[in-house]
């Protein structure tokens, strides 16, 4: 089950009717917006959708540029269906007079919501900022509580595991604090009761949350490992007490940090922005794996997460997302929506995660008139060949060419990649060219005879880059066309490529041989350390 549409009206930045398609797949969305543009109000605007799925929001933030006339219009739209070929479709809408989701279906943006999915840099920060002599994690991922006005404790923000359930009560392990907070803070409880306050917590409440945070901290250690920084996480928790009333010690999740098997005391002030990013970033990951995710829709919105790292370290997030949140079983998928301000790193993660499960969009800010407020330009960003066909369209033949030898680029590194074909060994990897990937395709895939006919035709000309054609040429544009076309075959059959299997056969027995040579090589060379004996 996947989101395919949103429509923002009127909310925040988003002045207006705002549209984002993710096609009828539910494609994972990336966006790419100046400081300012509204991306973060996408964000926002996410948030506090799936939070209205539980409960009345005090408002809907409009527009603040709206006419007393459009009062009270602010709305999201999210539409879901349930698989690509479905013909059901289910909009959800949250809307300033109503400030809740109505729906019967609602259930199913609440039981979303569990996962907890959505954090930004300023998230990140929590992990290390304002923490003194240790990190401690408590309030973070089991949620804050203050006194109101009438002296109770209470939640003010649920924590990250809210909704994480507690195998030894089969309970939402942060709605157990709360009745416990509750009961310890806000009633005058019995003797009988106060025991079993106690005997709740020993037995129940801390094996739960240690179990918990076991799972979080192997995670969070294996995450790090992307990052390639030796730091090994240990979250510290020993027990919860009850000693009276408003009296419960041991309210400490302690995060302990040892660097190159070095334990490291005071971590947040020793490490440097990039690894205290990249510790964050696997603590949030790690943490929203153990929220519930049993139900059909999962989402996960990550809003300008990098700015503290430096582009060796970005990489680390895009291998993490792919290898546990994207190209895992469907049952385990999610779906991600990702903000940016970097246009180089925008440009980075659609050349590592292609087109086919991913949408990509541009936003920036226009004025209505010269004079005027700014409202967010949305642009669909359709790729590489639609960037072709358009200069094609303008005539400018050069261009059209270099957007169409990119997209072939790209293409063939995503089949290799896909169908783990082997491509010539260069020991400069940087050497390694389209033409590699292109003839390992050729020799060893399925791919229709004909259709690698066509292609190798164009290679000549269009998608030679020492190409001295003659660009200028009227013939050169009907090259254009046909080369385009070639190019939307082969991205049609990606689906339907396959390593031959006659390859796997042969790549087997090689394997095969080289262990039996490497066998009797060690047989040879026993004899002769035992004629050197003699």
């Amino acid at each position: 089950m996947r989101i395919t549409d949103i429509k923002i009206t009127n909310y925040r930045a988003f002045y207006g009717e705002h549209h984002i398609q993710l096609d009828k797949d539910g494609k994972n969305l990336m966006l790419y917006g100046e400081n300012g543009s509204g991306k973060s109000s996408l964000f926002t605007a996410m948030k506090d959708f799936f939070l209205a799925s539980v409960k009345k929001l005090p408002e809907l933030e409009e527009n603040i540029f709206l006419p007393a006339s459009k009062k009270n219009t602010a709305k999201i739209e999210v539409t879901v269906k349930e698989k690509p070929d479905s013909t059901k479709s289910t909009v959800f809408e949250l809307n300033a007079v109503q400030k809740e989701i109505v729906s019967a279906d609602k259930i199913l943006i609440s039981d979303a919501n569990k996962v907890k999915g959505f954090f930004d840099y300023r998230s990140l920060l929590r992990t290390h900022l304002g923490h003194n002599e240790s990190v401690d994690l408590f309030n973070l991922l089991l949620g804050t509580y203050e006194y109101d006005k009438h002296y109770e404790y209470k939640l003010i923000e649920q924590g990250i595991l809210y909704h994480s359930v507690n195998r030894f009560t089969n309970k939402e392990i942060g709605r157990e604090w709360e009745a416990i907070a509750d009961d310890t803070f806000n009633k005058k409880q019995t003797i009988r009761q106060q025991d079993s306050t106690k005997n709740y917590l020993k037995d129940k409440f801390n094996p739960g949350l240690k179990e918990i945070l076991q799972s979080i901290e192997g995670d969070t250690n294996t995450f790090l490992k992307y990052f390639g920084i030796n730091l090994i996480v240990k979250l510290e928790f020993d027990k919860v007490e009850y000693f009276g009333r408003r009296d419960l010690r041991g309210r400490n999740i302690n995060l302990k940090i040892d660097f190159f098997t070095k334990h490291i005391p005071k971590h947040q002030y020793f490490l440097n922005e990039a690894r205290l990013t990249a510790l964050a970033i696997s603590l949030y990951l790690a943490s929203i794996k153990v929220n519930p995710t049993k139900g059909a829709l999962k989402i996960l919105v990550l809003d300008d997460l990098l700015i503290g790292l430096d582009m060796s370290n970005r990489l680390p997030l895009l291998e993490i997302l792919k290898n546990h949140f994207v190209d895992v079983k469907a049952d385990d998928r999610f779906q991600i929506i990702m903000t940016t301000y970097d246009k180089v790193w925008y440009e980075l993660v659609k050349s590592y995660f292609g087109e086919e499960q991913w949408k990509f969009v541009e936003v920036y800010s226009k004025r209505l008139n010269d004079d005027d407020f700014e409202i967010p330009i949305i642009k669909h960003d359709n790729g590489y060949l639609d960037r072709a066909k358009h200069y094609l369209t303008e005539k400018d033949f050069k261009a059209s060419a270099v957007y169409i030898r990119t997209e072939f680029e790209r293409l063939v590194k995503t089949i290799c990649d896909k169908q783990r074909i082997p491509v010539a060994y260069k020991k400069n990897q940087k050497e390694v060219t389209s033409d590699d990937f292109w003839t390992a395709i050729e020799s060893q895939t399925n791919l229709d005879p004909a259709l690698v006919k066509e292609i190798k035709i164009h290679r000549g000309v269009v998608m030679n880059p020492f190409s001295h054609y003659d660009l200028e040429k009227p013939e050169f544009e009907k090259e254009l066309k046909d080369t385009i076309i070639a190019i939307e075959k082969l991205k049609a059959e990606i689906g339907n490529i396959k390593k031959d299997k006659s390859i796997d056969k042969l790549e087997k027995e090689v394997a095969k041989l080289n262990g039996e040579v490497a066998a009797k090589e060690k047989i040879i060379e026993d004899l002769r350390i035992k004629l050197k004996a003699k």
